[in-house]
């Protein structure tokens, strides 16, 4: 028996297994589908703190990795497709194995939802974003744009203000879903600019150069159109992951 199952890869189960691995529980890590979680998509991190320089995404989770093992913490690759939790000890089943564990650490995070097209899982991290916070640093003095009508919308679209020349937000519809004092807010701001009924086809540029556009198609005349920017950020929900 475990005294200690973590599921998930991510910031959150490699800091439950460092203090988990300290205070001899000898945890079991299962990875998940996407090792690392999502700051394995992202570049540049300059937002954690001990790293005046900032550190890349993947390798900040490598070293949390490592820290982890370094206290006896054990890490397999793995999916856990099902667990049993409605009497003790627990019961985690990945692969073809059954675990049984004293406790159950789940933290498996959310995944953004995307647009789904090609385009933009080869340029994510290359000039598509899903997180503000995280990138909108990289867009210093360029023009961006944002995908999405929502509250999580209007609060990147207004953030990326801080550092974009122009932000346009791209929404599907005629008007918004979000709050009135997120709309408020961001309709106020000089700096965004509204594309209504539109959808975004296609993500323009290279994994070498970066997002060089986007090819749009404006659902109510069928009539397609390119907008000129650096980077696109999607902001249309996220999708627990448990």
């Amino acid at each position: 028996m475990r005294n200690m199952v973590i599921i998930g890869s991510g910031p959150a189960g490699l800091t439950a297994a460092i203090y988990a691995a300290r205070a001899n529980l000898q945890p079991l890590l299962i990875e998940g589908k996407e090792p690392g979680g999502q700051l394995t998509l992202t570049t540049l991190v300059e937002n954690y703190p001990g790293f005046a320089d900032g550190i890349m995404g993947p390798q900040l989770m490598e070293d949390m990795r490592k820290q982890a093992q370094r206290f006896g913490a054990e890490v397999v690759n793995g999916y856990v497709h099902a667990v049993k939790l409605t009497e003790q000890p627990f019961r985690v089943y990945y692969g073809e194995e059954e675990i049984v564990a004293k406790t159950v650490v789940i933290s498996t995070g959310s995944s953004a939802k995307l647009i789904g097209l090609e385009s933009e899982m080869q340029l994510m991290g290359h000039g598509v974003s899903t997180c503000a916070t995280c990138d909108g640093f990289f867009y210093r003095g360029k023009e961006i744009a944002v995908v999405g009508g929502g509250d999580s919308a209007m609060e990147e679209a207004t953030f990326l203000t801080k550092f974009a020349t122009r932000v346009s937000v791209i929404h599907r519809r005629d008007a918004l879903r979000a709050s009135k004092i997120m709309q408020d807010r961001a309709q106020r701001n000089p700096k965004i600019h509204f594309i209504w009924n539109t959808v975004v086809e296609e993500v323009l540029g290279s994994r070498e150069t970066g997002v060089s556009g986007l090819q749009l198609k404006d659902i109510k005349s069928q009539q397609p159109s390119r907008l000129k920017v650096d980077g696109l950020f999607v902001a249309i929900g996220h999708n627990p992951n448990t």
